[in-house]
């Protein structure tokens, strides 16, 4: 048995579950109160959880939980949208599915702070801030390479431009469904208006 497939000890699995725990109320209060009122006491207190446990598990403090926080909502953002994407042949559907994906996140409590982030935020996220939308922005331009190929787009369109102008809705999107959930349907479905509109369906 290699040490990768050694089961954890019930220390490990609980300084997992404890370290999860931060996470997920910094989380919740990063979108209900914001960065500014997302104190390590008022953390300390809704999680049930002591500042010292807090800082022996993020010795950097806020700033390192607001990072572990974005990444982690970042990584899931990513790995679904890649799957959803990955399932689908249609350009126009392809590029819908990242923006359900975002929407997915940020209609939920613990998601919602990645969709309504302000500059108070810019310092703490400096070096990981937006690496999702660029992601997503070399994706859709392959799709958008793609449908030129096909001929469901006009060759002389400028991919990678469409590429920043669509990520930028998708981004729009996922602000609209943190900040009215119950619009979230409507906000991906403006996407995919949108990807209808650019794109001429291929006739069978």
């Amino acid at each position: 048995m290699s040490p990768a497939d050694k089961p954890l000890s019930l220390r490990e699995r609980n300084r997992m579950r404890t370290r999860g725990d931060i996470l997920d109320t910094a989380a919740e209060l990063l979108g209900s109160e914001g960065y500014g009122a997302t104190a390590l006491e008022v953390l300390s207190q809704r999680a049930g959880i002591s500042r010292g446990t807090i800082y022996a598990h993020f010795p950097g403090g806020r700033d390192e939980i607001v990072r572990e926080v974005y990444l982690r909502i970042a990584d899931g953002v990513y790995v679904r949208g890649i799957s959803l994407r990955d399932a689908l042949i249609d350009p126009a559907e392809r590029i819908t599915a990242l923006a359900f994906a975002l929407v997915e996140a940020t209609k939920e409590p613990a998601g919602r702070f990645y969709g309504v982030m302000g500059p108070d935020l810019v310092s703490a996220l400096s070096g990981v801030l937006g690496s999702t939308s660029r992601s997503f922005e070399e994706l859709i331009a392959r799709d958008l390479k793609h449908a030129q190929e096909e001929g469901t787009l006009d060759q002389n369109a400028p991919t990678e431009a469409l590429a920043a102008t669509i990520t930028g809705a998708i981004r729009a999107a996922g602000a609209t469904a943190a900040g009215k959930p119950e619009n979230a349907e409507q906000a991906v479905e403006a996407v995919r208006l949108l990807m209808d509109g650019l794109l001429v369906r291929a006739t069978v």
